[in-house]
């Protein structure tokens, strides 16, 4: 019986040493979560695994649009990102086959730009997915000119290996990243709350001889785009606003702060109410960001006469009940908010408050309230509702139209930020 040949033997020390580094880097990838170090151990054992000269390791974006990699450009890492389908690797990316290429300037899919920039010279290419057990593809090996030779099926059959480590890595450190992310985002987010309810509590009222009021904002989100105020004036008159945001969330939330800080600022320095509102949307006109409006229904009301002065900026209708149980909408007499820089705002007719008289104020997020049958509250409900209720004070006006819109909707959260204010002449 003749003995191994030397060609096996060098074979099978081959393949132990890529058992052994393919051991190696399992052990590796199991003990740390960073992403970028995880990068870097792969890039490592794929190289040591088929003797390539240098390559990349492509990651799968979130959105599965893209692949991207962190590469040295100088001394400093660049991020790269390829689209799906696109070169060598986005083409693997996408098909989730291997592509093994002698030479690189034969193939038409390579880029040469690489090569021009950085003077290097690629000849040979092994391309292949990094997969995971169910064959999911979340990134790519792309490995570069081999030191000895052409790469070969064994050089396939090690990255096939690798993969599953590689993927079970990557998911891992992604997943990781993605909770330190949102624990970050959470963070961010109950601090804005906090400054957000600092000045708009989700209830607020106030108590005057000859005005009591009270407010209501209930979020659907972490933030609120939804806005009321009570903001009191030298002369012993009050300011009461509503106002909503197109949207809900951060930025429909830091708009309002931003509406709220001019608002106050205005109403304190400049008359008539139609000026104020007018340079308020000349300004916000100027930094709002496109997609993004503004509508608001402000009034001034005199607690020793019941006068009210106002201004609807295309808003809902504030609903007028008097003590009879008529009804009276204050409609919009002016466009919405932040989207010319011409304002050209008119008021509304002057209305008195007499005793047992209310003024409601809403935004859309009580109207389209939805039953679960997809049937909104809608403004006929509500006008019934107002009609119908015998209060004493505002904020069991408020509480009695919660609990019908619970009722209505057959839960206690809502799909849109939901904000009123009742306005009551005792």
């Amino acid at each position: 019986m003749s003995g191994p040949t030397e060609s096996g033997f060098y074979q099978l020390e081959g393949e132990l040493k890529r058992q052994k580094r393919l051991n190696e880097a399992s052990y590796a990838l199991h003990t740390t979560l960073d992403l970028h170090e995880i990068l870097e151990l792969i890039l490592s054992a794929a190289c040591d695994g088929v003797e390539a000269d240098r390559g990349t390791v492509f990651v799968l974006s979130q959105d599965g649009k893209e692949i991207w990699s962190k590469v040295l450009g100088g001394k400093e890492l660049v991020e790269i990102r390829l689209p799906l389908g696109q070169g060598i690797a986005g083409t693997v990316a996408e098909t989730g086959g291997t592509i093994r290429i002698d030479d690189a300037y034969d193939d038409e899919r390579f880029d040469r730009s690489w090569d021009e920039a950085s003077g290097y010279r690629t000849r040979q290419i092994l391309c292949k997915p990094i997969q995971s057990r169910d064959a999911k593809t979340v990134g790519v090996f792309q490995l570069l000119n081999k030191r000895s030779g052409n790469f070969d099926d064994a050089d396939e059959a090690y990255l096939d290996a690798l993969s599953i480590h590689a993927a079970l890595a990557l998911e891992n450190a992604q997943l990781h990243a993605s909770a330190i992310e949102q624990e970050r985002q959470s963070r961010e987010i109950l601090l804005v709350q906090e400054v957000q309810r600092a000045y708009q509590p989700e209830e607020a009222t106030l108590e005057l001889d000859g005005l009591h009021a009270a407010g209501l904002n209930v979020l659907c989100e972490d933030a609120s785009g939804d806005y009321y105020d009570f903001i009191p004036l030298e002369d012993g008159r009050h300011v009461i606003v509503i106002g909503d945001v197109s949207g809900h969330g951060l930025k429909s939330a830091l708009v309002m702060a931003q509406a709220r800080a001019f608002l106050r600022a205005f109403a304190s320095t400049v008359s008539p109410l139609v000026d104020v509102v007018n340079r308020l949307d000349a300004c916000l006109a100027q930094d709002m960001s496109r997609g993004l409006f503004m509508c608001m229904f402000v009034a001034i009301c005199d607690p020793a006469t019941g006068r009210v002065a106002w201004c609807n900026a295309g808003h809902p209708p504030g609903l007028l009940r008097r003590a009879d149980g008529s009804l009276e909408e204050l409609e919009a007499t002016g466009r919405i908010l932040g989207i010319l820089p011409d304002p050209t705002h008119t008021p509304g007719e002057e209305v008195v408050l007499g005793s047992g008289d209310v003024l409601l104020l809403y935004t859309d997020g009580v109207t389209e309230a939805c039953a679960p049958d997809g049937t909104m509250f809608g403004e006929e409900r509500l006008h019934a509702l107002l009609r119908g209720l015998e209060v004493e004070k505002p904020v069991e006006l408020l509480d009695a139209l919660r609990s019908e819109l619970r009722t209505w909707t057959g839960r206690d959260t809502l799909d849109d930020d939901l904000t009123v204010v009742a306005v009551r002449r005792p």
